[in-house]
């Protein structure tokens, strides 16, 4: 178990966001200066989610919902994704083979997801977070090759 003093910091350093979260409006409210000083902010919250029982996983996911609000328009769906992980990575049940299936494949599927996050926060923002995943995100282009035309047999003539 870890300290609840990171936790406490944590709960009152998200409590502006939370209060924005609930402001009642249903339209999106993407704010990109917002959204890159949040995550600036709380960086290590994002890389190292603070949870060490059940109200920290609940003070985590409303962090990562709220940021969901304030994400720009450009980023938000992928971001939402990693709402939807984290949501699905919470509700796992221990030694059920179906939970665990699917926190896996909903983890890899939300790659891409993670990626694009993560290069949009740092050519926007400039946030670095470390990411690891188990494929290549990054596009590479397939090599080709030019292969030259036959020689003509067609003598002039």
């Amino acid at each position: 178990m870890r300290s609840h003093r990171p936790l406490a910091a944590a709960l009152v350093a998200l409590a502006p966001l939370i209060v924005a979260s609930c402001s009642g409006d249903d339209e999106p409210q993407g704010d990109a200066v917002r959204f890159c000083a949040e995550a600036a902010e709380h960086r290590s919250t994002i890389i190292d989610p603070p949870i060490s029982d059940e109200s920290s996983l609940e003070a985590t996911l409303d962090f990562y919902r709220v940021m969901g609000e304030l994400a720009p328009l450009a980023i938000a769906a992928e971001w939402n994704q990693l709402v939807v992980n984290f949501e699905t990575a919470a509700s796992l049940v221990p030694g059920d083979p179906d939970s665990e299936q699917l926190v896996a494949a909903t983890a890899y599927a939300t790659e891409p997801a993670a990626y694009a996050v993560t290069v949009w926060l740092s050519r926007n923002c400039g946030v670095e977070i470390p990411i690891t995943t188990i494929a290549p995100q990054e596009f590479v282009p397939a090599v080709t090759t030019t292969v030259a035309p036959p020689p003509s047999t067609s003598t002039p003539g």
